[in-house]
Formats: structure tokens, sequence, C-alpha cells
């Protein structure tokens, strides 16, 4: 299968995702934002889209004047049904192509806290194999509002809503399963969180490195996660 990935900066990657990927025999193209005259791919040239997450907003098009092209062509591939993953800021650009609002969260949140996944999700065939609940790493301000005709993935006490799937073949998660730990450890620094204090959904730099375990509880959805996309991708193209 040939994976399209939209990376938005240069130390968020797709992480465990590539390592996965191309450990089961499927290739990788991407499209870095973060570099002088980025180019989308034709929709011809992949059959998946995994779009990564950054620290920037969807409402930054003044400023990041890439951001209306990447959102003409995230509506394209959803008009073209295209298998889409999308993570954090992913997600919230995906959640508003499909009519969804994205706006601050109440509050941040920000390290590992358990997301609940609805029982319903849980049915849907990409959750398939998925727990009732996980610790996952978070790190955002804003969330986003259901888009028509989606289903909620799941929640946390920090963030009502931590994904959703919309059709057969999109999802979008709030939450990082993708990062490894010298990706948590490179976003701490990026973000100088070691100054952080601890808030309500916010563990400090201390607190995080206590939690780096999780990253594999987040890494376990992801695959099983792919898998499933995978599985979608080889039903249809036999059907």
């Amino acid at each position: 299968m040939r994976f399209s990935i939209i990376q938005h900066m240069p130390h968020e990657g797709p992480g465990h995702a590539a390592d996965w990927l191309v450990a089961h025999g499927h290739s990788l193209t991407f499209t870095k934002l973060f570099d002088p005259n980025p180019q989308f791919p034709a929709l011809a040239d992949f059959d998946g889209l995994l779009i990564l997450g950054g620290a920037m907003s969807v409402h930054d098009e003044e400023n990041l004047p890439w951001l209306r092209e990447e959102k003409t062509f995230i509506r394209e591939v959803l008009r073209a049904g295209k298998i889409t993953l999308a993570i954090c800021l992913g997600a919230q650009l995906v959640a508003e192509a499909l009519g969804g609002e994205v706006r601050p969260n109440h509050a941040p949140e920000i390290g590992f806290w358990t997301v609940r996944f609805s029982g319903k999700s849980l049915e849907h065939p990409l959750l398939r194999g998925w727990p009732e609940k996980a610790a996952v790493l978070h790190w955002h301000l804003d969330t986003f509002t259901m888009p028509p005709g989606a289903m909620r993935v799941g929640m946390s006490a920090g963030c009502a809503t931590q994904g959703f799937v919309w059709g057969d073949g999109v999802i979008g998660l709030q939450f990082h399963p993708e990062m490894t730990v010298p990706m948590v450890e490179q976003l701490m620094a990026d973000e100088n969180h070691e100054q952080a204090e601890v808030q309500e959904f916010v563990q400090t730099a201390e607190q995080i490195r206590a939690k780096l375990k999780s990253v594999w509880k987040g890494r376990k959805l992801l695959e099983t996660l792919l898998e499933n996309l995978v599985a979608l991708h080889h039903a249809e193209a036999t059907a």
C-alpha cells in the first residue's frame, strides 16, 4: 500500500507509524510543509493519507499560507474516498473539512492521560481489537466539534472529543499514538516544557518522563489501527 504523509514540523514525524508501515512492506512518500515550495501529491499516486500534528492552529492561514492549500488538498482526498488517518492538528484539519468547528479546549491537555473509547466506536472495523481505555500522550490546546455524520471515538477527563471515525476509512485522533520516546523528549525541548508548571490537565516534564513507557500503549493502538486500515484497502481492492 502506498502512503502519503503530510508533515507540518521537522521533529513531528510519523514515528511508530513509519516503523510499522515500512516493516510490513508499504511505501512512504512525504509532503514536508516546512520545506520551501512543498508539493502535494496527485491523488493517483497514493492509496492512504497520514496527516501528522504540529504546533500551529488550523486558523493560522494568514501567517502560514500553505494551510489554505493543505485544506483544499484534504477536501479533495476526502471527496476521492481515500483512506485517511489524521493525528492531533491533522484530526482538527479533517474535522474542519468535514464541517466540524475547531476551537480552544477548555484547558490545555499535555501529558499521558487516559482515553475511554466508546462501546459503539469499538464496533467499527477500524477500531477492531482496541481496548476500552488506554493512557496515551496528549499535547494540544485546541479541540473540535464532531463533524456531521461522524462517530465519536472516545473522551478523556480533559477533552470531550478524542477522535472520530467518518465513513468506512477516515479516522482522526486528538492524541499522539505515533510518538516514540525520543520524539516526546524532543517535543518537550521544543516547547521548553522543563519550565512548565503542573496544571489540572498538564503534567510536568518529570511526570511525563515517569510515564514514558505508556508510549508502547499508543504504539499498540496505532499498529492495530494500521492493520485494520490495510485490511480495508485490500478488501476494497478485491471487491
